[in-house]
């Protein structure tokens, strides 16, 4: 079993459930791994299993009505995928594939609805789990209406920096393993806006770019581009 070094990152999952829930939600189902661009679930696919994100980085698309594709959201090590599908038994809804190799545990339906069983509190955890991307969503929307593309794109570097960043020498460091584009259309811009935002972020030195990554050199500046 891999485990972070420093803990499960904070707010996700299998940091909020208590230490019983767990070692024992580590225990459930059987190991998987996923290499870079496998598809853990299909939209539209019927299928109720959840799974574990132990090690790695997936992000969840949709297919809108255009053709085009849709980026809804990253998720990390710690958190859960698939749970809508469980609570709902509806299809899938969205795509999730793998940005870099990720190690997963694959738990059947019957083994999580067990699990929160024998864990009642875990249930309320993932209640807040799903109420966090909710609000993620909704939180787009709103900037989407309210912001011009630059806040927007700056919004979503903050929050990605907050939750995903990793503190160095240069600054804080983003290693998503998602290009411009993918991260664009999380506030919902075209690539070729995508990047002549991010050239404006380089030029203003907020920002270094490399290949599927950058780094937040000023956090500060980034924040007030933000209106946060």
């Amino acid at each position: 079993m891999v485990i972070p070094a420093l803990g499960w990152p904070t707010g996700t999952y299998l940091e909020t459930v208590s230490a019983a829930g767990r070692a024992a939600l580590l225990e459930l189902g059987v190991p998987k791994l996923f290499r870079r661009g496998d598809a853990l679930v299909r939209e539209s696919e019927r299928s109720d299993h959840v799974i574990l994100l132990v090690q790695g980085l997936v992000k969840a698309t949709v297919t809108l009505e255009n053709g085009r594709v849709a980026l809804l959201n990253v998720k990390v090590a710690g958190e859960l995928v698939g749970e809508m599908a469980f609570l709902t038994g509806k299809p899938r809804s969205a795509t999730v594939t793998a940005c870099v190799d990720t190690r997963t545990r694959v738990v059947t339906a019957a083994q999580f609805t067990d699990f929160l069983t024998r864990f009642p509190a875990a249930h309320f955890d993932l209640d807040r789990m799903i109420l966090r991307t909710l609000e993620w969503g909704e939180q787009r929307r709103t900037d989407f209406n309210g912001y011009p593309a630059s806040v927007r794109l700056a919004r979503v570097l903050a929050y990605l920096t907050d939750a995903y960043g990793h503190q160095g020498s240069d600054g804080v460091a983003l290693r998503l393993n998602l290009t411009q584009g993918e991260i664009g259309s999380l506030v919902g811009v075209e690539e070729d806006t995508a990047r002549r935002e991010f050239r404006t972020l380089r030029d203003r030195g907020v920002i270094t770019m490399g290949y599927r990554a950058l780094t937040i050199v000023d956090r500060g500046v980034l924040r007030e581009i933000a209106e946060l």
